[in-house]
């Protein structure tokens, strides 16, 4: 496998471990304070860590299968779209989250026809077109995040806000990536993501020790 191969690997394995322990710790939080933005980031970063551990799986493949056969091209075609669209829904989640909206449980009702459309599309097309909607749905949670960081309604918002424009900066570069088709510019989206996910997670585990603020 390239080394290039090795440190994306590497870095997707990182970020889904730190994803799932940033749900976990986001869950124990919002059970307490009941707060819908920490009970989206939980959901959210709970389907980003599976689809992360996802493509890890698929990077693996094609770096030692070099997806020779049907079989296998098939099988990273699929889970890079299930991780795609996994991705989309989970930052939806997270917006509708920082919505405070009512009826957030549409956001898994929308699941399913994001799959089907990944159906019409090449992987390439539906790439730019999840991860573009990714950069729309972070673009809302960073201006969410600002007007209650001005407001001072949370006296955590400015934390999960640095988290959230790390996130969205990883992926205006990987969008940039996926416009290029610029490895190196993907290894360096993916390295910008985990710096995202492991600030997130910096503060949920200090909020579930000190408590919520």
């Amino acid at each position: 496998m390239p080394s290039g191969a090795v440190l994306t690997f590497s870095l997707n394995v990182v970020s889904a471990i730190v994803a799932l322990l940033t749900s976990y710790y986001a869950f124990k939080v919002s059970a307490l304070v009941k707060n819908s933005v920490l009970r989206g980031i939980s959901i959210g970063f709970m389907l980003l860590g599976v689809g992360l551990a996802v493509d890890a799986g698929t990077s693996l493949v094609t770096g030692k299968l070099l997806v020779e056969f049907p079989s296998e091209r098939a099988l990273v075609l699929l889970a890079s779209f299930t991780y795609l669209a996994v991705q989309m829904v989970a930052y939806l989640v997270i917006a509708v989250g920082y919505a405070r909206a009512t009826y957030w449980s549409r956001a898994y009702a929308a699941a399913p026809l994001v799959l089907a459309g990944a159906a019409a599309q090449g992987l390439y097309g539906f790439s730019l077109l999840s991860y573009f909607v990714a950069l729309v749905l972070l673009a809302f949670v960073v201006f969410q995040g600002f007007l209650l960081h001005s407001g001072k309604q949370h006296g955590f918002s400015g934390t999960v806000l640095l988290a959230f424009i790390l996130i969205l900066v990883a992926h205006f570069i990987l969008l940039l990536s996926v416009l290029t088709i610029g490895t190196g510019l993907y290894l360096i989206g993916t390295g910008v993501q985990f710096l995202g996910f492991l600030s997130l997670l910096i503060f949920v585990v200090r909020s579930e020790v000190v408590g919520p603020r």
